[in-house]
């Protein structure tokens, strides 16, 4: 495997492809800096791989999980003048605007002897009986790894299993580490099961290479169908008739760049078990209880040249200041929307902190700190590409239907319907596109609809390529959409006119990506179009593709790009640059010729949406209210169809309801 060499202050790390994140076309990886000089107050921890992937003029952040952090936030490094030290030794930054990373909005897993939640099948196991031996709070840590590549270490990379009980085929409890793991370090192992179809989880960590002092060696075995990992010791002895191979070596204490390896068993009531392995102690608290925990990702965009960025983790969670808008609306029977301007007017030093969820007297201080120099990258070359990073411009508007606006801003035509007047907003902010509306009664369908007025193509040996980078927060009732049509806009009442594919994000836990096929037919949240079968053992009980968990990239500050791929024959989903799905179209139904393509939103009967858990901040603050940003969006028609490997991800022509 190539190695790239990357420099990282005064250092330098070896990154696998693995360890970077997907980086696309037009994209640049990048890797914390070193501390320039600055007057904010100095903080005992360093944030550990720090990592940002540039797109457009827009961030991605992500780092590992910091021992006791309950948020994260990042901000542009100020000028030393708008640092304030405060009494007792905080800091603040005069009119400084963070973005939060907030929190997971999964399900919670019960752990140990807690009571079982209604319907759930996964339970996690640290101090308890797994396979009859048992198991204490200490035996949890396996040893010491470390969580970076550097000489004298190996590449331990996680595999998610293919088998059709590998997985919870039961309700809502689902996500990365539900999945049965196998954890290799030889590169053919590895590429053997990516042939044969698992799931490639990338690098878990990096474990001590062979012939390393003071080390133990880490063992797996299968019990049944049951994947266990263990170390030397009163386990290895009790495993002893399972016939166990050795895994790969851990350090027998802590020393530098290492964290403690983590272990915890999930026995799942409606497929196999196993042992799941992590680094860290903050990692090791996610996939023990999951629910609302911080996310390890954070945003940033609007770039308009280098710039210097501060990644801090944080002893609270960021403030919740009020609804931000790109139009402020007074209170009435919704709350208030307010703009970034009336936040910092009314705010302690003019701080706005962008998706605070949490309580609103709270003051988070800095436990760990980085810092990443970025600049906005080049613009990917589509026929149609919009960062948003200036006003949509003027408009004409008018009400065409009751409680439908449709707006006529030059470039766009945009569309809400069913929603609650006056109040909804749609304008530029923070870089991005802000839509935020109420669906206005209960049982209503509330819908946005932008359209670029340049019109794509459909080809049957070319493909149309469109894209979107959206928050993918997602229910059966609230979530995001592409539509590619045969006909003009306003798309929503020309729906059954013609053909149209929708590519969108839906459903309950465990979420889904969804390709659905309009044929002269209306769409409605609840009137959905026939969809392709693209999911595998949760619904079928067949072999799990190796497919990227939806909920794992959801996040209310925190942007997933969907990419879809169109020809009159066939179509492609994929998530964060992931291949997720292929459907082959019926024959004769997606016409060659021009195709408009519209950007959507949908919020369905909000009343009764959103349960706590696991959304705790959206029925605390957007039970009623649904609030989108949109960016990257573009497409270019007539390209190439999108890398695929049929044998791991096949083409369906299966449809249903």
């Amino acid at each position: 495997m190539r190695l790239r060499k990357i420099s990282r202050g005064s250092r330098a790390w070896l990154l696998t492809p693995s360890v970077t994140l997907m980086v696309a076309a037009c994209s640049k990886l990048i890797v914390g800096s070193s501390t320039p000089v600055s007057p904010l107050a100095n903080v005992a921890g360093e944030m550990r791989n720090v990592q940002g992937v540039v797109r457009g003029d827009s961030v991605a952040i992500s780092f590992d999980l910091v021992d006791g952090a309950k948020d994260y936030r990042v901000y542009v490094l100020p000028a030393n003048a708008d640092v304030l030290l405060l009494p007792g030794g905080d800091v603040a930054v005069r009119n400084g605007t963070y973005r939060c990373a907030g929190d997971r909005e999964v399900p919670p897993v019960e752990t140990d002897d807690e009571p079982p939640v209604q319907s759930s099948y996964v339970h996690t196991y640290v101090n308890h009986s797994v396979l009859g031996y048992g198991r204490t709070t200490d035996d949890a840590t396996l040893g010491y790894v470390y969580t970076s590549a550097g000489p004298g270490r190996v590449a331990v990379y996680a595999l998610g299993d293919p088998s059709a009980d590998a997985d919870n085929t039961c309700y809502f409890d689902r996500w990365n580490a539900s999945r049965v793991k196998k954890y290799v370090i030889q590169e053919d192992e590895r590429a053997n099961l990516l042939a044969a179809g698992w799931r490639d989880d990338g690098i878990a960590f990096y474990a001590p290479a062979p012939g390393t002092a003071s080390t133990r060696q880490v063992s797996t075995a299968l019990s049944g169908s049951n994947r266990l990992y263990f170390n030397d010791g009163p386990e290895a002895s009790a495993r002893a008739g399972l016939g166990p191979s050795p895994a790969f070596l851990v350090l027998s204490s802590a020393a530098e760049g290492t964290q403690p390896l983590m272990r915890a068993y999930y026995q799942n009531g409606c497929g196999n078990s196993h042992d799941e392995l992590v680094a860290g102690q903050a990692m090791f608290q996610r996939i023990v209880h999951q629910g609302n925990q911080p996310l390890n990702q954070l945003l940033w965009s609007g770039l308009t040249g280098p710039t210097t960025l501060v990644v801090e983790a944080l002893d609270q969670g960021c403030p919740f200041q009020g609804h931000l808008s790109p139009v402020s609306f007074p209170a009435d029977s919704h709350q208030a929307f307010f703009t970034i301007e009336d936040i910092r007017a009314t705010a302690a030093n003019g701080e706005v902190f962008v998706n605070g969820q949490h309580e609103a007297g709270n003051r988070p201080k800095a436990i760990a700190r980085s810092y990443l120099e970025v600049a906005p990258q080049t613009a990917e070359p589509l026929d149609f590409y919009d960062t948003f990073s200036g006003p949509l411009g003027g408009f004409t508007e008018t009400q065409p239907a009751f409680q439908t606006v449709r707006r006529d801003y030059g470039n766009y035509d945009v569309t809400f319907y069913s929603i609650e007047l006056p109040k909804f907003a749609v304008g530029q902010m923070l870089g991005e596109l802000w839509v935020t509306y109420s669906d206005w009664a209960s049982d209503t369908n509330g819908k946005f609809r932008l359209t670029p007025k340049r019109w794509a193509s459909l080809a049957a040996n070319s493909f149309l390529h469109v894209t979107m980078e959206v928050d993918i927060v997602t229910t059966g009732r609230r979530y995001p959409q592409i539509l590619v049509s045969d006909r003009s806009w306003p798309i929503q009442e020309q729906l059954v006119n013609g053909e149209t594919l929708i590519f969108q994000t839906f459903a309950d836990p465990p979420q889904r990506l969804d390709i659905e096929l309009c044929d002269h037919r209306v769409w409605e949240v609840n009137n959905q179009c026939p969809r392709f079968q693209m999911e595998n053992g949760f619904t079928f009980h067949a072999p799990w593709r190796p497919q990227p968990e939806v909920n794992e990239r959801m996040g209310v500050d925190r942007r997933a790009r969907i990419d879809a791929y169109a020809s009159t024959q066939r179509a492609y989903i994929l998530l964060d640059g992931q291949p997720y799905g292929c459907v082959n179209l019926p024959a004769g139904k997606m016409p060659a010729g021009p195709v408009t393509v519209t950007y959507g939103d949908v919020l369905y009967h909000s009343g009764v949406d959103v349960p706590d858990p696991p959304f705790r901040f959206h029925r605390a603050h957007l039970y009623t209210e649904t609030r989108r940003h949109f960016d990257e969006i573009g497409f270019k028609s007539g390209v190439a169809a999108p890398s695929w490997d049929e044998g791991k991800i096949p083409c369906t022509s299966t449809m249903v309801p």
